[in-house]
């Protein structure tokens, strides 16, 4: 049996399950007027265990759904952590006591044999945004919900030792004027080299026809990421669909 399953709900919200342990990332389960899914959402928060920790890259709503932590029933002991001191405010106010900023770079042991690890994912303007990496005895994971620089996979990777699963973003998402806010179908590939994992899980890719699709196009897709890579896996998955490594 595995030791490591991963249920994608929504844009870059997945369920992972590693050794026993249950880890929530970037939720996403309410749409707005102006912010829609594009595609089905895989659980409800009434569907979701009581979980071993939440973890969110951004404040962004797609990546930080405070409808849905609202609904929550295990708050007080869940451990949240996030990329920035409103973000881990927010929380305290929805009733989660165990709410903190993880800076880059640090780790906190969420059981006897797991782990979080912030890394570097840049900024969105002058807030800094986390991608996490999650160790259990041998088993690696790293989760970039919102990055766009392949530079930084290689630093870590250059001083940490490689990953077995990497879910990155591949919808390459950029406004009509500027630089992406996420890694397309490419870097996705060349950051899942770079840490050497064995498996590419795409997120981030659905792109809804709503009103802020007016200024952000998707430029990119998990089958574009499936086709340029080589030396690894790339499983695509369907909102709601349980992957076992």
């Amino acid at each position: 049996m595995s030791n490591l399953a991963i249920t994608r709900v929504a844009n870059a919200c997945a369920l992972l399950e590693l050794n026993g342990h249950t880890i929530l990332t970037d939720p996403w389960f309410t749409e707005r007027w102006y912010l829609r899914r594009g595609e089905p959402l895989g659980l409800t928060v009434a569907e979701l265990p009581a979980l071993t920790a939440i973890v969110a890259t951004s404040f962004a709503a797609n990546h930080w759904d405070l409808r849905a932590l609202r609904e929550y029933p295990h708050k007080t002991s869940t451990p949240v952590y996030v990329s920035t001191s409103r973000m881990a405010r927010q929380a305290r106010t929805f009733g989660y006591r165990m709410a903190e900023v993880l800076p880059w770079n640090e780790t906190r042991d969420l059981a006897p044999a797991l782990s979080i690890e912030a890394v570097p994912a840049g900024k969105t303007m002058v807030w800094p945004n986390n991608a996490y990496v999650f160790t259990s005895g041998q088993t690696r994971i790293f989760f970039g919900g919102e990055i766009q620089d392949v530079a930084l996979l290689e630093s870590y990777r250059s001083r940490r030792a490689p990953v077995a699963v990497a879910l990155l973003p591949v919808n390459g998402l950029r406004p009509l004027l500027g630089p992406p806010l996420v890694m397309g179908p490419k870097q996705a590939v060349a950051g899942t080299a770079a840490l050497g994992a064995q498996v590419l899980v795409p997120i981030h890719e659905a792109h809804a026809k709503d009103p802020l699709s007016l200024i952000f196009r998707k430029h990119g897709s998990s089958e574009e990421a499936r086709a340029l890579a080589t030396g690894f896996d790339v499983v695509c998955l369907p909102p709601g669909q349980r992957w076992e490594y």
